[in-house]
C-alpha cells in the first residue's frame, strides 16, 4: 500500500501499479511510496479529469521549489516523477518524460562531517549521560547505548532501530541484521569490550522489563515499541551538546548518519597506523558496512586531517630517504 491519502487522482490506479512493479523488481520503495502519495494528491488538484495526461507544465509545477527546501529534495521529486512518467508513457505516449537535468535540477555531492578521534571519544563519553525523564525512565540508557552502537559499528540508523532481542547474539557478541538495504543481510561482530557492555545493557533492560521477549525491539521506547528516527535524532543532538560538539562547523551540519562516515574513516585510519594491506582489507569494510561493492564504500572514505597526516607519515617512513634538502636525491 502507498501512503495515506493515495487514491484521489485519476492516475491513482496507475501509481499503485507502478509501486507494485518497482517492488516486484526488488526495490523497497518505502520513502518513494510516501512521495507517490504526495504526487497523487498533487495530481488530484492539477490533472484534467477528461484528459489525464502528465504534461511538461505539470512536471514543472510538481518539482517547483517549495519554501527553503534543498536542491537534493527537489531532485528526489524529479527522479520519482521521471520514473512514473516513463512507466505511464508505455500506455499513454503523450505523457511528458522530463530529462534527468530538467530545469537544471541536480543533486549536489554532500560532504559529510567526520568526527576526529578526540571528538569521537567525547561523543562516546557523553552518551551514558543522556537524560531520562519521569515518564520515560529508560530513555537515557536505551538511546545512549543506541548512539554508542551507531558510532562503534557504523550501522545505519534504520538497521539499529529494527534490531530485535533475537538479532543480538550476546554469547558470540554479534548483531544479526536481516534484509537490510539492497536486500542484504549480514553479521556485525562487536569488539570484545563493547560486546560485554551490550551484555550489561541487556541485563539491565531485563531487570526493568518483565517480560522482555525475543521479538521485542532491542532499543524499545517506553511503550515497548520501536523508537522513531525523530527521537533518535533528538537524543543525538542532546549528546552533541553535552560533549561540546558544535552541530555546525565550516558550513557543514553534523548529522546522525555522519556517525557511519566517522566509523569508516576511523577504521581506515587505524589500518594505516597498523600498516595493514588496504587492498586486502577494504573489501572487508564494504562487507561489514553492508555495501554492494567497493564503489559504495569509497563515498565514506573522506580524507580528513588525521588521515592525511597518517598517510604522509606512512609514505615518509618508506620513501623519505629519497628526498633531501633542496629537492635533490
Amino acid at each position: 500500500m502507498m501512503a495515506a491519502g493515495v487514491g484521489r487522482s485519476p492516475l491513482s490506479g496507475q501509481l499503485a501499479r507502478f509501486l507494485d512493479f518497482k517492488r516486484a523488481a526488488g526495490y523497497r520503495y518505502r520513502d518513494e511510496a510516501r512521495l507517490l502519495g504526495d504526487l497523487d494528491r498533487f495530481l488530484a488538484t492539477h490533472l484534467s479529469l477528461h484528459d489525464p495526461v502528465i504534461t511538461d507544465r505539470l512536471v514543472r509545477d510538481f518539482v517547483a521549489c517549495r519554501a527553503s527546501e534543498s536542491e537534493t529534495t527537489r531532485s528526489h521529486r524529479l527522479s520519482l516523477i521521471r520514473q512514473v512518467c516513463r512507466f505511464l508513457a508505455l500506455e499513454e505516449p503523450r505523457t511528458s518524460v522530463p530529462g534527468p537535468r530538467f530545469l537544471g535540477i541536480h543533486r549536489r555531492a554532500f560532504v559529510p562531517r567526520v568526527l576526529t578521534r578526540s571528538e569521537g571519544e567525547r561523543f562516546l563519553a557523553a552518551c551514558p549521560t543522556l537524560a531520562s525523564s519521569p515518564c520515560s525512565p529508560l530513555r537515557g540508557l536505551v538511546l545512549g547505548t543506541a548512539l554508542q552502537v551507531l558510532y562503534l559499528t557504523g550501522m545505519r540508523a534504520g538497521e539499529l532501530l529494527r534490531l530485535t532481542r533475537a538479532n543480538v547474539d550476546l554469547s558470540a557478541a554479534v548483531l544479526r541484521l536481516r534484509d537490510t538495504k539492497f536486500g542484504k543481510s549480514r553479521f556485525v561482530p562487536l569488539a570484545p569490550d563493547f560486546g560485554k557492555r551490550i551484555a550489561g545493557y541487556d541485563a539491565q533492560m531485563a531487570r526493568h522489563l518483565d517480560p522482555w521477549p525475543l521479538d521485542a525491539p532491542f532499543f524499545p521506547n517506553r511503550a515497548g515499541h520501536t523508537y522513531s528516527i525523530v527521537a533518535l535524532r533528538s537524543a543525538f543532538r542532546q549528546v552533541l551538546e553535552v560533549a561540546g560538539l558544535a552541530p555546525m562547523s565550516a558550513g557543514r551540519r553534523l548529522r546522525l548518519h555522519d556517525l557511519r562516515h566517522s566509523f569508516a574513516v576511523l577504521r581506515l585510519l587505524l589500518w594505516y597506523e597498523h600498516g595493514v594491506d588496504l587492498e586486502a582489507q577494504l573489501p572487508l569494510l564494504a562487507t561489514y558496512l553492508g555495501h554492494v561493492g567497493l564503489a559504495s564504500s569509497q563515498r565514506y572514505l573522506q580524507l580528513t586531517e588525521e588521515l592525511a597526516s597518517e598517510v604522509t607519515r606512512r609514505h615518509q617512513a618508506r620513501f623519505g630517504h629519497l628526498i633531501v634538502e633542496g629537492g635533490r636525491p
